[in-house]
């Protein structure tokens, strides 16, 4: 009798390679979940980043205005980040560019410099780039009006 009950408790438990077959193929489930996390990560990142470097430029000339004074937009490939400054040189606002961002100089060069009146001293483009897409940042003459367009 003793041993028929220790044969009833040993068949309703799993065995160790059972266990491991399921956990096996719940792992390959879950890293391929991961996989497709990642690039949406990055594309949220991107997006994220691009919205706050137009913030950021609006707040440049926001300030110019206010304080009606010049204030500059300065981007530092050398330590990816870019900042924000008074005439004075004094920094407002630094921010770091993702490692899969790059900023490149088009037309308007690494800096966007906004009068006392909240106008841009040169127009011209920026490129930002990531691995997938392609951007171009245009400031205009008047007004300081600037716009981003995918390329």
């Amino acid at each position: 009798m003793l041993n028929r009950h220790l044969n009833d408790l040993t068949s309703k438990g799993y065995t160790l390679i059972e266990m491991l077959i399921v956990l096996s193929a719940f792992s390959i489930l879950l890293s391929l979940v991961f996989l497709q996390i990642s690039p949406t990560q990055t594309a949220s990142s991107t997006r994220h980043f691009i919205e706050e470097m137009q913030a950021d430029l609006r707040l440049t000339q926001e300030l110019s205005y206010a304080d009606g004074k010049s204030h500059r937009f300065s981007i530092s490939p050398d330590t990816h980040s870019y900042s924000i400054q008074s005439t004075a040189s004094n920094v407002i606002k630094t921010r770091d560019i993702p490692k899969q961002i790059t900023i490149e100089k088009g037309t308007l060069g690494y800096q966007i410099v906004f009068g006392a009146n909240g106008n841009v001293q040169k127009a011209g483009t920026l490129f930002i780039k990531t691995e997938e897409e392609e951007y171009k940042l245009v400031v205009q003459v008047g007004a300081g009006r600037f716009y981003l367009e995918k390329l």
